[in-house]
């Protein structure tokens, strides 16, 4: 007899602990996978963040080299970066300038930054979690401050949403001839 309502006993504990073991191991599937979505998605911004802060250094290296910075009307967003051929040219050479174009291009529904004329090997959006966009690129003079240009480069994740903004002044003294 008494058997039979130890039997009875085991039956009523897995009757009422199977239940919270299915809540526990579901809580913690839970956590699990909210972690790994929180973890890609902060890879996305750290991804955003490196690419659009390697274009940037890019496009400020050039400009700190530069003498002057000029809008691109033929490209979209675009700018010349005008440099010289020496720092310090040799006598009697001339002067050639080399120009260095920097320009948004739409490529598959994402704006991609892109140094030169061939827009087959930008400077960004090829981020595999980000799926960077430029949002903004612009190199304009600073009004009433003669060869002060501030260079702003800004970028959007498709993934997250979050947006990444870089910007700097550039001084760029007057040439003296």
């Amino acid at each position: 007899m008494r058997d039979g309502k130890q039997k009875g006993f085991v039956l009523l504990e897995a009757a009422v602990s199977l239940p919270m073991l299915v809540l526990l191991l579901t809580a913690a599937g839970t956590m699990v996978l909210w972690s790994i979505k929180n973890y890609f998605l902060v890879m996305a911004d750290a991804e955003l963040q490196q690419e659009v802060g390697i274009a940037f250094q890019r496009v400020v290296e050039h400009a700190l080299e530069a003498r002057s910075i000029e809008p691109n009307h033929s490209e979209s967003c675009g700018y010349d970066i005008c440099k010289r051929e020496y720092a310090l040219p040799p006598q009697g050479a001339g002067e050639k300038p080399l120009r260095r174009t920097f320009w948004l291009h739409n490529m598959e529904g994402t704006r991609k930054l892109v140094d030169g004329i061939d827009a087959s090997a930008p400077m960004t959006g090829d981020s595999a979690m980000a799926e960077a966009s430029i949002q903004d690129f612009s190199c304009q003079e600073e009004p009433g401050h003669e060869g002060l240009y501030v260079i702003r480069l800004q970028g959007v994740s498709e993934r997250t949403g979050h947006v990444y903004t870089l910007q700097t002044a550039v001084y760029l003294p007057p040439d003296k001839k």
